[in-house]
């Protein structure tokens, strides 16, 4: 605005001049005066052009402000999330997620003991199904195979003998198996089961609590016994059954298993391998029953009678159920390796499939004629043979387990006939 105002000054002074250069000529002066005019209407139009350009060149410094001011804002903002962000990223840091997923994991195996879910699922089905092998099972089997006269007699003592061998496990004979202790037996530290938690497991099976791990190794210690039973079969009495049962339980079963399976035991550090209780099961039980046939000696009227079974359908029941029962016996012995007890399950079933086969085979050439005892015996006799390698033999090892068991056994079981023992229901031709 001064300097507009300096030019019109200028040129109002220089009109002046011209002015007074033509004084003397009325047609100059006229002719002054409309240059000055002109003048004077240029000079106009030009502030005018001026003040346009400045309100345009105040109008763009007041948008580039605002742009300016939009660009730092935008900066100002952005520089806070980057902050943020590096802020979150420091916390994180301090926080430290690996020492977090450790911690999520410890608090994981305090809450779980690094138990297995699926591997508990099934040795609580496994241990219900070797349940299931004594009673009904056993009773049924060897129920079957007595005179009508000894029937109850006979599924009394398998049923007893499951009660009995209960209490026995619980108050002894668990910890004389399963603790730590000498070569030969476990300690006290677990009578009464002491000292057993559902948060602790036990060392030889860590994928389950240790109560199941009691019920599941309950259910091997209740069979072996009943098996011995069919040794002496009717002939000895209830009270005295009871008696040696529970003793045999302390001093042989006990002693044997810890032996076999436990780390400290004897057994085990010789390297025997026996996968689910050939040595322990049915080499304990059928050498037992030999033995205590012995001693209690023949049933009046052996080698003149004819001990013909009372009901052979009933005995096929509980040979059936012994059979599904053994799945569990055999397959849960694997532990927390499910793969292996699928090996397993699968070469039991082949093994007991061939050893019925050949067991009636056999009888069939020797006799002329296939029975029904036959192929029962025979699926039992590669149920027990096939027990101590489930584990070690792929499924053509499973079948030439069962090819051997039902000609050998077959000829076993002939052996007291020939040597004059009373193996009344053949406790040592299948299982010793």
């Amino acid at each position: 605005m001064l300097r507009s105002q300096m030019m019109r000054k200028i040129m109002l002074a220089a009109l002046f001049l011209l002015a007074c250069g033509v004084a003397g000529n009325p047609t100059d002066i006229s002719t002054g005066k409309e240059v000055e005019e002109q003048l004077r209407q240029q000079l106009l139009e030009r502030d005018e052009r001026i003040s346009d350009l400045e309100e345009t060149v105040k109008a763009l410094k007041s948008t580039s402000s605002r742009e300016v001011a939009l660009r730092e804002n935008h900066e100002e903002n952005g520089t806070t999330v980057e902050a943020r962000l590096a802020a979150l990223e420091t916390l994180v840091h301090n926080a430290g997620v690996q020492e977090m997923k450790q911690e999520l994991a410890v608090m994981h195996e305090v809450m779980f003991d690094g138990q297995d879910t699926g591997t508990t699922a099934w040795l609580l089905v496994c241990s219900a199904l070797v349940l299931l092998m004594t009673i009904p099972g056993l009773a049924l089997f060897y129920g079957g195979l007595v005179r009508v006269q000894n029937v109850l007699s006979t599924v009394m003592q398998s049923f007893s003998i499951a009660c009995l061998i209960t209490v026995m496990w619980s108050a002894f004979g668990y910890s004389l198996a399963f603790s730590t202790g000498s070569p030969i037996f476990g300690d006290g530290n677990k009578f009464w089961l002491r000292n057993i938690s559902m948060h602790h497991p036990h060392p030889l099976n860590p994928k389950i609590p240790e109560p199941l791990f009691v019920i599941y190794e309950l259910m091997f210690a209740i069979i072996t016994p009943a098996l011995i039973s069919g040794a002496f079969a009717d002939r000895m009495r209830f009270g005295s059954m009871l008696l040696f049962m529970a003793v045999w339980h302390l001093v042989v079963y006990c002693p044997i298993t810890h032996s076999m399976w436990m780390t400290d035991g004897f057994l085990f550090k010789a390297g025997i391998l026996d996968f689910a209780g050939g040595n322990v099961v049915h080499i304990a039980a059928g050498c037992s029953g030999l033995m205590s046939s012995l001693v209690v000696g023949q049933r009046a009227g052996f080698g003149a009678e004819n001990f013909q079974p009372h009901n052979i359908l009933v005995s096929v029941l509980g040979a059936s159920l012994l059979w599904v029962g053994w799945l569990g016996f055999n397959g849960g012995s694997a532990g927390a390796d499910l793969k292996l007890g699928s090996v397993a399950v699968l070469n039991t079933q082949v093994a007991a499939a061939t050893a019925s086969m050949t067991w009636m085979i056999t009888e069939w050439i020797i006799r002329k004629r296939p029975s029904v005892l036959g192929i029962i015996s025979g699926s039992l006799a590669g149920l027990v043979t096939i027990t101590p390698g489930a584990g070690y033999v792929n499924n053509t090892g499973a079948f030439v387990f069962g090819l051997l068991a039902g000609p050998v056994c077959y000829f076993a079981a002939q052996l007291k006939h020939r040597f004059g023992f009373d193996d009344a229901l053949d406790a040592f031709g299948i299982h010793g």
